[in-house]
């Protein structure tokens, strides 16, 4: 049974953790992942208990809820990593635009004092 298999949730929470980190990241939309998961995962633990008898759908909804709670903790430190990671990039292209309006400045300034 592959349900009852530890491995079965070792690879769904490596699953969920690396969608979570790079789908953001490629798309541009953080909330994706985290609904899929969850939509996914409740559909999973109403169908698979009609086809294994010894699982239950109150486990499989309540680890559902938990990888959804997992995949949106992910998404949401990706939103803040690439926020704030743009807003660094915006500063130095800030400074770097008022390094050069300086620079122009000058040379302006150096062009007039030798007239």
């Amino acid at each position: 049974m592959m349900i009852q298999d530890v491995s079965f949730y070792i690879i769904s929470i490596l699953t969920v953790l690396i969608l979570s980190a790079l789908v953001p990241l490629a798309l541009k939309k953080y909330f994706i992942i985290p609904v899929l998961t969850f939509i996914v995962m409740i559909l999973a633990a109403f169908v698979i208990p009609n086809f294994i008898e010894t699982t239950n759908w109150e486990a499989l909804t309540g680890y559902a809820v938990f990888l959804g709670i997992l995949s949106l903790l992910v998404s949401i430190l990706m939103w803040f990593y690439t926020r704030g990671r743009r807003k660094k990039k915006e500063v130095a292209q800030r400074e770097m635009g008022e390094q050069h309006t300086e620079d122009d400045t000058d040379e302006k300034s150096k062009k007039r004092r030798r007239k």
